[in-house]
């Protein structure tokens, strides 16, 4: 520790205080101050006019504590500087009016490079993390050039930020870097690396900026293509990027495809797949995209029941796209996995997914099929009795409505006296479950029904299905999917 403290002497570092900060007698050390945290763990660090500088993680963010009123004076908004000076803190509230231009450029880059250098480590398996230390970039600065810190610069978590880095943890990161590293677990080390870049090119993209490498590095790797135009659809391009993306490029075209999809715009994002194919017909992808739009636009010559089923299954489809896959998501942490396909028709209908189909397909549908949906739109989740199960036949009923229908999978899974929660829908011939019924225990029943109310929280609903079994209910009359 002794070495640290020789190594910073004489250094300052700055950071805006806000109004919790001052209520709570702290300062934030996760990033501007984040070495004066280092060295004021443990025994502390002297503060000027008396006490201890100390650093506290009680909150999980480490921050500075001090004496009883080592923050009076200052007030919310103000830019206080922390210098180290003869093994001490020294506290002032200062401005940044005049501050040595060429020393920020120099952090600017020295954390930039490191950055990268960071990333690049994190791919090849070297590190935990695709970021790198704050308080050990100030270190090494500080070793090259030890003049770094010895004016007041700005905070450097504005500062790296308006560099197009990212903070995390105490550490920084270029923008997209991949944070949770499970979530780039299957990829290589150089798709992580042109994914993160990627990502880069397009969230800090500014007038008049070059996206050429991006694309050059989305053509070499369809797995990196695949993963930005999931991310693209959940959160589409500005219209300025949308501008400046070659349409000559069959993956820009593929991206701004994708964006149009997720603002719910599907006959402009076919039309753009297209003239995707046409310049690179094997872009999987594109090609992938092409084959859902296609199946849009059904067999006239089949029945409408035939043409239902074949319907829901499209809608299922437009449901686990990533604009909207979140909905699924949301219910599944709220209730059980194995639910799922259950939890596909609250996502759906209480949501309106049905609706949000129409609206972005309903030109590619016909007449009938349109009608249909929309009746769908109307149907409410009901609980069903189930009377009677004969062959492939089962009979259920709901407040005094007895519904009788033929499905060959549910008339093996239902028993008589069961509860089931489902949607019966029209098909053009009568009610089908398209859907994954509940199995509800009987003796929830009110607790059910009082879930039921208009409108259905499909949240409420799918917490329902985690709450625990009550003590003695045998397993196969507990909740669940049928």
């Amino acid at each position: 520790m002794s070495e640290l403290l020789t190594l910073s002497e004489g250094a300052v570092l700055t950071h805006l205080v806000t109004r919790a900060e001052l209520a709570d007698g702290v300062l934030l050390a996760d990033d501007d101050l984040r070495l004066w945290a280092r060295l004021a763990d443990g025994p502390g660090v002297p503060l000027a006019g008396g006490g201890l500088v100390r650093t506290s993680i009680d909150t999980g963010a480490p921050v500075l504590t001090g004496p009883e009123g080592w923050l009076a004076g200052v007030e919310p908004e103000d830019l206080i500087a922390l210098r180290l000076r003869d093994g001490g803190f020294e506290l002032s509230v200062t401005e940044l009016a005049d501050f040595p231009a060429e020393r920020t450029i120099r952090v600017v880059q020295e954390f930039g490079e490191q950055a990268l250098d960071g990333l690049r480590a994190f791919a090849e398996g070297l590190e935990p993390s695709p970021g790198v230390p704050i308080d050990v970039v100030v270190l090494e600065l500080l070793m090259k050039a030890p003049e770094t810190f010895a004016d007041p610069l700005p905070p450097l978590a504005p500062l790296l930020r308006n560099a197009s880095m990212e903070l995390h943890g105490g550490r920084v990161g270029i923008v997209g870097a991949p944070w949770d590293p499970a979530s780039v677990a299957d990829l290589t080390s150089l798709d992580i690396i042109r994914l993160t870049l990627v990502r880069s090119a397009l969230r800090t993209y500014d007038e008049g900026g070059d996206l050429s490498k991006a694309m050059t590095y989305l053509s070499r790797s369809e797995v990196v293509l695949a993963r930005i135009a999931e991310e693209v659809e959940r959160e589409p391009l500005s219209p300025a990027l949308i501008e400046a993306l070659s349409r000559t490029e069959p993956v820009a075209l593929l991206l701004i495809a994708r964006s149009a999809e997720g603002e719910g715009r599907s006959f402009e994002a076919a039309g753009l797949v297209s003239e995707a194919l046409s310049l690179a017909p094997d872009l999987a992808p594109a090609r992938q995209d092409a084959a859902e739009y296609a199946a849009c636009r059904t067999d006239p010559g089949a029945p409408l029941p035939e043409r239902a089923a074949h319907l829901f299954r499209q809608l299922l489809v437009y449901l686990y796209r990533p604009a909207r896959r979140r909905l699924i998501d949301d219910l599944i942490a709220l209730s059980v996995r194995v639910a799922e396909p259950a939890l596909a028709d609250l996502a759906l209908f209480e949501n309106d997914v049905v609706g949000e189909f129409l609206d972005a397909r309903g030109d590619w549908l016909r007449d009938d099929e349109t009608e249909l949906l929309e009746s769908w739109r109307r149907t409410p989740l009901r609980l069903w009795d189930v009377l009677d199960v004969t062959g492939q036949e089962i009979t259920v009923r709901d407040d005094g409505e007895r519904v009788t229908l033929t499905d060959e999978l549910l008339s093996q899974q239902a028993l008589p006296g069961d509860l089931m929660l489902t949607r019966l829908l029209d098909d053009g011939a009568g009610p089908h479950v398209f859907g994954h019924p509940f199995k509800v225990d009987p003796e929830r029943r009110e607790e059910m029904l009082a879930l039921l109310t208009d409108p259905v929280d499909p949240y409420a609903v799918a917490a329902f299905f985690r709450r625990p079994r009550r003590t003695g209910t045998p397993p196969e009359l507990g909740d669940g999917p049928v």
